[in-house]
């Protein structure tokens, strides 16, 4: 028979329970877009609601030999579905109290003493030393540590070109991070991901 739409939806069950694919194209093609529509209004996700439809058809054909509807095809799906979409709603829920959980127990990062203290010291160390670099080196160097500035913006402040900017930089950088070696001669002990901070 090559009239699909002529069957009854107890005979496209009769027929989808003998793994045939056309009845099973045949009732998803009648009740695809009625159960796209109930799965939307209550999800409000189209993308959410269209998986939660095609999980629904994938079930029912997984299940096509074993399929025992009691009830009409129309009412069969729609509870699937309906049940589809509670336990979707279900696990988001619970997602979201575990996220909100997670986020209340976790704890407040609040630096030690001593890291302030390091900090302040890489801090003071840098600034002593920035009278040292040539005076266009320290202006990139400060326009760019301290008034947070792109290289572009400094690029157009300063009148030269980016990779300019990009070269002061480096300079200033690495002539910072040898002037940082004074911390370890007073004995003071100093983290990478401190200095990482400051000088990246």
């Amino acid at each position: 028979m090559n009239n699909w739409k002529i069957l009854t939806d107890e005979e496209l069950i009769e027929r989808l329970n003998f793994s045939d694919h056309a009845a099973f194209t045949e009732i998803f093609r009648r009740y695809h877009g009625a159960l796209y529509s109930f799965a939307l209004k209550r999800c409000h996700e189209q993308d959410i609601a269209e998986e939660l439809v095609q999980d629904l058809f994938v079930n029912l054909w997984l299940k096509r030999q074993e399929l025992a509807i009691k009830t009409t095809l129309s009412s069969y799906l729609y509870v699937a579905q309906r049940n589809l979409i509670l336990n979707y709603i279900h696990k988001q829920l619970l997602r979201e109290k575990v996220a909100e959980k997670l986020r209340s127990e976790a704890p407040v990062f609040q630096p030690a003493p001593e890291e302030i203290l390091i900090v302040k010291e890489i801090g003071q160390v840098i600034d002593g030393n920035l009278h040292l670099l040539p005076k266009k080196c320290r202006t990139v160097y400060e326009l760019s540590r301290k008034q947070y500035k792109s290289n572009k913006q400094i690029a157009t402040e300063l009148g030269i070109t980016e990779k300019t900017v990009e070269n002061h930089m480096n300079r200033a950088l690495r002539f910072l991070r040898l002037s940082l070696h004074q911390l370890f001669t007073m004995g003071i002990t100093c983290s990478f991901l401190l200095l990482k901070d400051f000088l990246k």
